[in-house]
């Protein structure tokens, strides 16, 4: 069991590193990493161009133990050139790791359209 924990922790580690490709014309992006213990999820940012989006990051889980759905919204103002920063933090520990999905949904950002991304680890 322990080995196929790892191997999606793994997995959602690379997800979260092909989001990086994205950040030119999408501000705001997924990463997914995994810690000793879990997964980390942030939401960075990142623009050319001076710009506000609105975002919301959803994050489900479903487990032996029950599901559970937190929500995260807020508007990310961004500097044009600023290095990447995070805008949004959420952990997953134990059980949790290897049944989550995320959706974040960003609102327009200066010419950037509407988007979203979604990645999960699903048993």
């Amino acid at each position: 069991m322990t080995s196929v924990v790892q191997a999606l922790w793994l997995a959602a580690a690379l997800l979260g590193g092909t989001a990086g490709a994205a950040a030119a014309s999408r501000p705001l992006h997924l990463v997914s990493e995994a810690t000793g213990t879990g997964i980390r999820l942030r939401v960075v940012g990142q623009s050319a161009v001076a710009c506000e989006a609105s975002y919301t990051l959803e994050i489900s889980n479903r487990s032996r133990a029950g599901s559970s759905r937190s929500v995260q919204r807020g508007i990310a103002r961004l500097k044009p050139g600023a290095a990447p920063v995070d805008i949004a933090t959420s952990t997953l520990g134990g059980a949790a790791a290897a049944g989550w999905t995320s959706r974040l949904s960003v609102g327009r950002c200066g010419a950037s359209p509407q988007y979203e991304e979604v990645a999960g680890a699903q048993r």
